[in-house]
């Protein structure tokens, strides 16, 4: 329910104190919360924002509702918990991800087997059109995909989970600190991100608008291929900064921001038809487990 989540990203951020701390907590862009609560104030007919200054704070009105908007996700959270404690949610549903997104929903589903042992979620991986096909056929009861910002109505559902900057990747032997991102383009072996593909089609677009011409060494349409590659210096690469992988810890990779580079990929739950309660239980978890 989008409007759960509005309420979600509105009380982060009135506990992180800024749009941008409960854009990072709610794994949005600071435009995509501002877009929110834009729509929770027409929602609300009535600002709830105080923007004359530099930094945007919650006026009188926001702060009047802070007590509901916490009663109303509360009770929608109870709401799910207390239908699966009727229900017993046992039994089995199959959810697909990216590869690349794996990890953060089995962590999900590992956490939830806790709560719900009576119910068998089985996990499945492919490429995001193959996922979203199978999810339309029945095969999939729900997936994680990448794909586009898109309006769907009813029986089709899409809503974002979190977005990926494109960030340079390289091996601290070949990336000296103070080494710019096009200067690194220019001088190093490039490994290129499979251009069939929709993450492949913005690198190479973003490669046109810094007008730096690479010959890749090859191509590959993984992300954990890549990162390995870099990790072994065959070259550098321009990829998704994957939220939950902790490159930056990584002895043998070096993570630069791309400056210019304005599309994110877009981690989205997509689902179609009818489905189980259990798969708005597996969607709420992961919410949560963002929100956190």
């Amino acid at each position: 329910m989008s409007e759960i989540r509005m309420l979600r990203t509105f009380l982060a951020i009135e506990k992180h104190g800024t749009m941008a701390a409960a854009a990072d907590r709610m794994a949005l862009t600071h435009a995509a919360v501002g877009a929110q609560m834009r729509t929770l104030e027409r929602l609300c007919q009535r600002q709830l924002f105080d923007r004359s200054g530099r930094s945007i704070q919650l006026n009188d009105a926001g702060r009047s509702i802070l007590e509901q908007a916490r009663t109303v996700v509360a009770a929608y959270d109870s709401l799910l918990r207390g239908v699966a404690g009727r229900h017993g949610i046992e039994g089995s549903i199959t959810i697909g991800a990216t590869v690349s997104a794996m990890g953060f929903l089995a962590a999900s589903v590992i956490r939830l087997k806790a709560l719900y042992p009576g119910l068998s979620v089985r996990l499945t991986h492919g490429s995001s059109p193959e996922l979203e096909r199978q999810v339309r056929s029945g095969a999939l009861d729900a997936a994680v995909i990448v794909t586009e910002p898109r309006t769907t109505s009813l029986p089709e559902l899409w809503e974002r989970l979190y977005d990926e900057p494109l960030v340079l990747l390289a091996n601290p032997a070949l990336a000296p600190a103070d080494a710019s991102v096009t200067s690194l383009l220019k001088r190093c072996p490039f490994i290129g991100f499979e251009t069939t593909s929709l993450t492949g089609t913005h690198v190479a677009s973003l490669l046109k608008r810094l007008r730096v011409e690479v010959s890749p060494v090859l191509e590959l349409n993984s992300i954990a291929a890549i990162a390995d590659l870099v990790r072994q210096n065959v070259g550098i690469s321009i990829v998704p900064r994957l939220r939950h992988a902790a490159w930056e810890d990584d002895p043998l990779l070096v993570v630069k921001p791309i400056s210019g580079a304005m599309w994110r990929r877009n981690i989205a739950w997509y689902e179609f038809g009818r489905q189980p309660l259990a798969t708005a239980i597996v969607k709420n978890q992961l919410l949560a487990a963002l929100a956190q």
